[in-house]
């Protein structure tokens, strides 16, 4: 069996205030004005996973040209590098860096400002690398540098999949 019916009186933003609106919704908005909603940034799985290559791709060429230059005679030796660094980077960074984030992404859903996103993008991930390589280390010039290329590659990798952002409002 089928069942048919309109959705003319049905308000997508919030509770309907029409004649099908249950006696404690709320009265105080005017017939066919909508809820709204602060405008939210929502990005898919496609979004994520570009972004986390990106990031992953360029901290391996950032561990190329700052450690591993003069290590190989050709482009196709250095190429290789940059595979296995990328490769090491993403392992590492399914654990580490995916779940930040991840978290980071759903935190700043409210804010719609993209700058803003990438310059968290570029703080989190610098801060919180800094700290953890800084303690295992127990040093911290070193580990600054190396927390700043993960922050530039995070903050790029983001600025990357700015045009796969939704702003909904």
């Amino acid at each position: 069996m089928t069942e048919t019916a309109d959705d003319d009186d049905v308000d997508r933003a919030g509770p309907s205030t029409g004649p099908r609106a249950s006696k404690g919704a709320p009265k105080d908005r005017a017939p066919g004005e909508h809820l709204s909603l602060a405008p939210r940034v929502t990005f898919g799985p496609i979004a994520f996973v570009t972004g986390y290559v990106i990031a992953c791709v360029l901290a391996a060429v950032i561990a190329v040209v700052v450690i591993g230059w003069g290590t190989s005679r050709d482009f196709w030796g250095y190429l290789w590098i940059v595979v296995i660094a990328a490769f090491y980077a993403g392992g590492i960074g399914l654990i580490t860096a995916a779940p930040v984030g991840l978290a980071l992404g759903l935190l700043l859903r409210n804010v719609p400002n993209q700058w803003l996103h990438v310059l968290a993008f570029f703080l989190v991930p610098t801060l919180l690398a800094w700290l953890v390589i800084g303690l295992i280390a127990g040093s911290v010039g070193v580990p600054l540098l190396m927390a700043l290329a993960i922050g530039c590659s995070a903050a790029i990798g983001r600025l990357a999949v700015w045009p796969l952002m939704d702003i909904r409002t």
